[in-house]
């Protein structure tokens, strides 16, 4: 179903904290330089006073290419605005911790792509690779209508992997589980390294469990 995605959304000017931006969502930056590559990254936080903190997404990773003054372009999706804008590099360090300190803009320009939001949660999920047997439990991070993401201990399949889900929520207080078929879209390491946040899009959900992931996307539950 792909009734929320829009791609003819005119961009708009936005407030940076209007993007609603969680750490560890990935986001790529690109020096304004003929031939520079751009570069994978992950949002860490902001950071009072000093800027906007990004990291590598991994730690063989630096920001090698980055130099302070650097003039960049920034650009990201947080699962409903696609968005970007340009910063300058205040600070770099490459280790321990392998990040990156960028001039906070005020405005960004974002485009809405899906109207769909996504509501926090935390509730008792399950991820079974199509093509093992194998069952692991991880931490449902946020849901919508037509995705999810999941926190886990490790990279469960490659982006483009098929699995199946199982999220036991309740609807008007009585139990329910729903089994969902999804493919993973994203996977990142989470900022303190010792997990990874798996973004899954739901595959064609039956209109029952369409009407469920409404209902509890509009109506979010502890």
């Amino acid at each position: 179903m792909n009734t929320e995605i829009t791609t003819e959304a005119p961009k708009i000017r936005a407030p940076f904290k209007a993007l609603g931006l969680r750490a560890g969502m990935a986001l790529s930056i690109q020096r304004l330089a003929e031939g520079a590559p751009k570069q994978d990254s992950q949002y860490f936080g902001v950071m009072d006073g000093k800027g906007v903190m990004i990291g590598t997404l991994g730690p063989e990773s630096e920001f090698a290419a980055l130099r302070v003054g650097d003039i960049c372009m920034v650009r990201g999706f947080t699962g409903q605005y696609e968005y970007s804008f340009l910063c300058e590099v205040l600070h770099t360090l490459n280790e321990p911790t392998n990040y990156a300190i960028l001039s906070h803009p005020l405005q960004v320009d974002a485009r809405l792509i899906r109207h769909s939001k996504r509501a926090k949660a935390s509730w008792p999920t399950s991820i079974r690779l199509l093509t093992e047997q194998v069952t692991t439990k991880v931490t449902l991070v946020d849901i919508g209508t037509t995705g999810a993401m999941v926190r886990a201990d490790k990279a469960l399949t490659q982006v483009g992997g098929s699995a199946e889900m199982v999220i036991d929520i309740a609807i008007e207080g009585l139990p329910h589980s729903l089994t969902l078929l999804a493919e993973l879209r994203h996977c990142n390491k989470t900022p303190t390294e010792d997990g990874y946040f798996l973004g899954f899009e739901f595959k064609e959900p039956n209109m029952q469990d369409f009407l469920a992931l409404y209902y509890i996307t509009q109506s979010p539950q502890g």
